[in-house]
């Protein structure tokens, strides 16, 4: 198998997203896990000097990855992404649209056969201190630890339904997304 890639935490800023492609075109890895907080985030959008790009998903991510992928051709990698708890949720329908692009499979929630291993997605979180709550969820109970912000107290990008909010937990996805899977 060649190398496969996994970065996260790249907030929109360009030169970071400049090297990443740069090293997906220079190395051709077999794919490219991408593990959520994608966008630039609001403060970051308020306090940066830099331009803020508009549009990032499309004038930056969909650009630059279908450029990619019409250069490498056979090479492209598969490219496996989630959003972090960073990403408004609001951005969710845009990626899984261009996701029919074939550029990259959205991941959240879901299960993938790559090169004989099983890659499962979620893109939730237990409470943290920040306000934005779009990928947070009770872990096992709900429990908050101090200092950290209920997901039904903080804000939400996209409605979502409170139940679901209270009740749900991060335990339960798991297993419905594992299901009787053996991952020992």
């Amino acid at each position: 198998m060649k190398p496969c890639f996994f970065v996260t935490d790249l907030h929109g800023q360009l030169e970071r997203y400049k090297k990443l492609f740069k090293l997906i075109e220079k190395e051709k890895p077999s794919a490219v896990f991408m593990g959520g907080d994608l966008f630039p985030s609001g403060l970051f959008a308020l306090t940066s000097q830099n331009n803020v790009i508009n549009d990032f998903l499309n004038d930056v991510l969909v650009n630059e990855f279908s450029r990619l992928k019409k250069k490498l051709g056979k090479d492209y990698p598969r490219v496996f992404l989630i959003l972090g708890n960073d990403d408004g949720r609001f951005e969710e329908d845009e990626i899984i649209k261009a996701e029919q692009l074939g550029i990259w499979e959205y991941m959240h929630d879901k299960k993938v056969d790559f090169e004989g291993f099983s890659i499962y997605g979620y893109s939730y979180i237990p409470p943290s201190p920040f306000q934005l709550k779009d990928w947070e969820k009770y872990d096992v109970s709900r429990y908050v630890d101090p200092g950290c912000v209920p997901p039904e107290e903080g804000s939400h990008s996209k409605e979502i339904k409170k139940d679901d909010i209270i009740y749900g937990t991060i335990q339960k996805d798991l297993e419905i997304l594992i299901g009787d899977d053996d991952v020992s």
